[in-house]
This record gives structure tokens, sequence and C-alpha cells, in this order.
């Protein structure tokens, strides 16, 4: 049996180390549950030639197309796939919802990661306010048509399945939600800092909070003098985040890779997950309290499946304001703060495990085709 796996860039596109994103880890952990449920695994995704590697327990196949994302490349990944799959026995993985292309005869099973489309635009007239909720309305069906043609889609949030249930007369797909996950220590790591120390570690785009974040860090620092603040990662928005918080020295830039997200926030009081919009089950955030801080989120997709507001984390609307009180709350109220940080890693040791995430996937795999 082989389980197809397409994604648009697991490796990167000339077919030489894994690209970056949440997805590329999602896929690397799922191949080891799929293989220990009979499968070989094999990915298609785009390059710029045609490429075949051959690793250890899977294989890449790279699809030469000037596009990197959408339904042309979707296709021409499936079609690729079509003359290997054995509609009888093999099982057909969508990396990601917009991967689908057409209903196929084998079993398939698509990833929804979460909203994509409800980034906030700020600052329109009444005719490009209509022509924005159109475009989105648009996006919305799109979604709608493709996830009828799957057998299964795995949700990593409840925020797409209600969504999707309240708007469509009837969903023609079983839902299943899996949340993500994270490594958890084996002990909650302490924080035992003279100085208080914020990271946010995301991807720097607009829609991750890099802003949103920046101007209530240029505050905080102004405000506190025993405040440190690393922010970890790459990303377009980087040069904004340097012009305005290069001017204090309590400030570090750094990059780090996915497999290194526990240990960077280990020695970390509070993480912030300031996101604007296309949020699922943020790994970011499950990290960060699986490391013992305590995290302040907003209440965007499946962020609102992790956190209890005031039990396990601090939930707020993503306005500058809301994050300003959050932090200088947590900053000031050491106790809260520990509180928060315990109920933070139980909840993940319980609820958001790599292992339980595993023993989810397993029973989606192994269940008989309706």
């Amino acid at each position: 049996m082989r389980a197809h796996i397409i994604y648009y860039n697991y490796l990167k596109p000339e077919g030489v180390g894994m690209s970056i994103g949440g997805i590329q880890t999602y896929i690397t952990n799922l191949m080891p549950v799929l293989r220990a449920c009979g499968y070989t695994v094999t990915i298609y995704q785009r390059s710029y030639e045609d490429f075949h590697h051959e690793f250890d327990g899977f294989e890449v196949y790279g699809i030469g197309h000037k596009l990197n994302y959408g339904p042309l490349l979707a296709k021409a990944l499936l079609e690729k796939a079509i003359p290997l799959i054995d509609v009888s026995c093999d099982l057909l993985v969508y990396g990601c919802e917009s991967c689908i292309t057409r209903k196929m005869p084998c079993r398939t099973i698509a990833i929804q990661h979460g909203i994509s489309w409800d980034v906030p635009k700020e600052g329109c007239s009444s005719w490009m306010y209509l022509r924005r909720y159109v475009g989105k309305s648009r996006m919305a069906w799109k979604t709608i048509q493709r996830v009828s043609k799957v057998d299964q889609l795995v949700c990593v949030d409840y925020n797409f399945v209600n969504w999707h249930r309240a708007v469509s007369p009837y969903p023609k797909v079983k839902h299943i939600v899996i949340p993500n996950f994270t490594d958890i220590p084996t002990s909650q790591p302490q924080k035992e800092n003279d100085t208080l120390h914020i990271i946010f570690a995301r991807r720097f785009f607009v829609h991750r909070g890099t802003r949103l974040f920046t101007h209530v860090a240029e505050k905080i620092l102004s405000e506190y003098d025993k405040v440190y603040i690393t922010i970890a990662g790459a990303g377009p928005d980087a040069d904004y985040m340097h012009g305005r918080l290069d001017l204090f020295d309590r400030v570090q830039f750094i990059a780090f890779d996915s497999l290194e997200s526990l240990n960077i926030h280990r020695d970390k009081d509070i993480a912030v997950v300031p996101t604007i919009g296309s949020e699922g089950t943020s790994l970011s955030l499950l990290e960060a309290m699986a490391s013992g801080c305590a995290t302040i989120c907003t209440n965007v997709g499946g962020m609102t499946n992790i956190i209890l507001d005031g039990y396990n984390g601090v939930m707020i609307s993503p306005e500058e304001s809301d994050l300003y009180n959050a932090l200088k709350m947590l900053i000031d109220n050491p106790s809260v703060r520990k509180e928060l940080q315990n109920h933070a890693y139980e909840t993940v040791r319980l609820a958001f495990s790599l292992d339980i995430w595993k023993e989810r996937w397993m029973k989606v795999i192994k269940e008989e085709r309706q």
C-alpha cells in the first residue's frame, strides 16, 4: 500500500533541503504514522525542474512548473500521482485543502489548516468594502466546493467545522478534528530569571501580528527597564521590525529552526502570539505553552480552541490597547504569571501532545472507507 501526499512545497523547489513552514512540519510528523499503518509514502510537489529523490522511508517527485501555488499546479501534481495510484488499497492525502482539484476513486483525506481569508483590511470605501466582501465570499464558496470532493477532512480546529456547518446547507464531507501538537518536555521548565523575558516567535508577516507587537513592544520597553524581548523568525516584515526596535539594546533578533522552538522558549517568561488572521491551532502557541511560558494570544481561528482566558493564558482582541494591557498585567503580577505557566504546561501535556496527535491520526488512517 502507498500513501500519496500532494503539497506544493515540501522540499525547496531545487529539491535540496526542506521548506520552512507549519504544513511541512505537519507532513514530516505524519509520515511515520502512515508508515506504522503499513503505507510507503510518496510526496508530489512543485519544483524548478523535474526530479525524483528517494529518502529513508519516503520519496519525493518534483514536478517542474512555473506557478508555486493554485489549482493549475495542484492539477499537475495530481496528474503525476494518478498513474502510480492503486485505487483498491492506496491512500491519497492532500497536504492542505487548496490542493484538491477533483474527486478520485481511491480513498482521499484532505487536511484543513484553518480559515485563511479572515485577515481584516481597514480603511476602504464602500465600493472597496463590497469588492472585498465578494472576494472573501468567492474564496469561501471555492473552499466548500473543494472539500466536497474528498472522503474525510481532517481539521486542525473547530472554527472551520462550525463555519462550514453555518454556511453550507449540508457539508458533503466527514469532519474529523485533530488539533495541532507539540513535543512535551519531560518536566515543566522553571523560570528563575531576575529579569523578565518576552518572546515573539513567528514568521514575520503583518497578518502574524508583527506590527501590532512592534508598536506595543516600544511602549513596554520604554516603561520597564528589566524587560528583555527576543524576536525569533524571518520574513518580509523584518525590516519594519528592525527599524523600530533596533533602537533598544534589550531587543534580540534571532533565526531558528522549527525543531529548536522548545529550546528558545525555555528560559522565556511570556510568549506573545498576536495573530491578526489566518490561524489554526497554532504550533507557536502550543510550543510556548509546552515550554512553560505564560502566553498571550488573540481570539483568532483555532487559538480559541486552546486558551481558556485567565486559566491557561490570556486571550485578547487583536488590538494594541488590549495587548499592552495584557502585557502590563503579566509583568506586574508574577503570581498570576506563574499560575498561567503551570496551567499552560498541563493543558498541552494532557491534550495537545505529539503522542496524542499520532494516536488520533492512526485511528483515522485505520478506519475503513465509508
